[in-house]
């Protein structure tokens, strides 16, 4: 699929403010769509009709409390607390390469177990947070981004 047919397509599944945080969307409207990477669409294109069940990433919009799951601009609280203390943020999210989510009916684990055996399926390389290092919980969500390092996987788990 070209860009434009992903693009399209993936319209179909999500709105652009499930992918962008509110200041973007005030700001650029549907235009918003610019900022994501289509590698990280087209993936989730896949993902979504593969699953064939909804996927939550930001929910704002409708009084949710998500808001920073997918881009993430220096206004978002997650970027301009770590810029305020002098620290390097370089976050897929801030590139529009990352999206972390939610499956109906799935657990995290789950869903990261079917991307590993369905890694065939994937137009691209993904890396999906696993663990958290200090208590080596799993992550309760699913945090996928399309970083790409030629050594990895396909599906590239790792811990945070």
């Amino acid at each position: 699929m070209d860009n434009n047919e992903v693009l399209n397509e993936i319209k179909e599944f999500f709105d652009v403010k499930e992918l962008v945080d509110k200041q973007t969307f005030d700001k650029y409207g549907e235009k918003s769509w610019q900022f994501l990477c289509p590698m990280l669409l087209h993936t989730l294109l896949v993902i979504r009709k593969e699953l064939g069940k909804p996927i939550t990433i930001n929910n704002w919009s409708w009084g949710g409390n998500f808001d920073e799951r997918g881009l993430r601009t220096n206004t978002c609280d997650i970027v301009s607390k770590k810029t305020k203390v002098g620290k390097l943020y370089l976050s897929a999210h801030c590139m529009g390469k990352a999206i972390d989510f939610d499956v109906l009916d799935m657990k995290a684990s789950e869903v990261r177990t079917w991307l590993v055996e369905n890694s065939s399926i994937l137009p691209y390389k993904i890396r999906l947070e696993h663990k958290f290092v200090k208590t080596g919980k799993e992550i309760s969500w699913v945090h996928l981004d399309v970083y790409h390092n030629e050594k990895d996987s396909k599906v590239y788990l790792f811990n945070v």
